[in-house]
């Protein structure tokens, strides 16, 4: 009986393993541009602006920021002030090539005329993800 028990036991925790060996090969969308800009457009839709700002802004950007501000603080004016433009953006360039620069770290997205003087919306990676550009360089 205890082989037969000691065998379910280790069969159970094989499956486990297997199961977390394919949760962590699961790519995260923001490693690909193709992908990265429609989970942003999926997190504004839903309005999940906290986890859009963690997984979105740059990370020295966002660090500076929560310096200063809360991140939910941040999160409501962001609501507030530039989520929906953001999101007619990202509907915008979801199927436009961008010009790559910086061995293709940057993406650079050319914008349609509008009122607001804004041409462009840049993406960098960072390490493995992608990140908006809150200011140019």
């Amino acid at each position: 009986m205890t082989t037969v028990r000691f065998a379910t036991i280790l069969f159970s925790l094989l499956l486990l393993m297997i199961g977390q060996v394919q949760a962590d090969t699961t790519p995260n969308p923001r490693e690909k541009l193709q992908t990265a800009i429609p989970e942003g457009i999926r997190l504004l839709e839903t309005k999940e602006y906290i986890t859009f700002l963690k997984n979105f802004a740059n990370p020295s950007d966002l660090e500076q920021f929560t310096k200063e501000n809360s991140l939910e603080e941040g999160a409501k004016v962001f609501a507030e002030e530039k989520a929906q433009r953001l999101l007619e953006i990202l509907k915008e360039i979801q199927d436009v090539k961008p010009k790559f620069e910086n061995n293709g770290n940057k993406a650079i997205f050319q914008l349609k005329d509008n009122n607001e003087g804004m041409h462009t919306i840049i993406f960098v990676r960072v390490e493995r993800y992608w990140y908006i550009q809150n200011k140019p360089e």
